[in-house]
């Protein structure tokens, strides 16, 4: 009789435990996507890093060519033509599905620098696009320094 209560209370157990699952689980980030119109895959661009900025909330992560890796990975801090980096930043948010993590929210913005040559020199460009839409930013007043920035930045090195 004993061992046909412990069956009971285990069947009860295990079938309460069993739930269908009513939360929706998102698998794919779509608060954080680029817009499809603005193209970036064309780019050809590889993550060179990532960063998490806690006074602003955002989190960022910066891709590169081929080239500009190369070059970063050897530490060249000259500029030469080829280079293509951009710098995307999200407001960062927390995750759903883990308890602590945080993950990319609402699309900042996108910094894309290019070189190429002209005259014999190497010229720098730099376009800023803010927004979910990514529309672009005619504020060039702090164009020099992000350039700076986001050339001094170091790649993740994985083994």
């Amino acid at each position: 009789m004993r061992n046909i209560i412990y069956i009971l209370f285990g069947g009860i157990f295990i079938l309460s435990s069993c739930q269908s699952g009513s939360k929706n689980i998102e698998l794919f980030n779509e608060q954080a996507k680029l817009p499809e119109t603005f193209k970036f895959d064309t780019l050809g661009l590889k993550v060179m890093s990532s960063y998490i900025n806690k006074k602003s909330g955002t989190m960022s992560t910066l891709y590169a060519n081929p080239f500009a890796l190369s070059n970063a990975l050897d530490g060249d801090k000259s500029h030469r033509a080829g280079e293509v980096l951009a710098l995307v930043t999200w407001k960062q948010q927390a995750d759903g599905n883990y308890f602590g993590a945080d993950v990319p929210g609402d699309l900042q913005s996108v910094e894309i620098i290019k070189s190429a040559i002209a005259a014999k020199n190497v010229l720098v460009s730099y376009k800023k696009y803010t927004g979910k839409n990514l529309d672009s930013a005619p504020d060039t007043l702090q164009q020099e320094k992000r350039i700076t920035y986001i050339f001094n930045q170091r790649p993740s090195v994985m083994p």
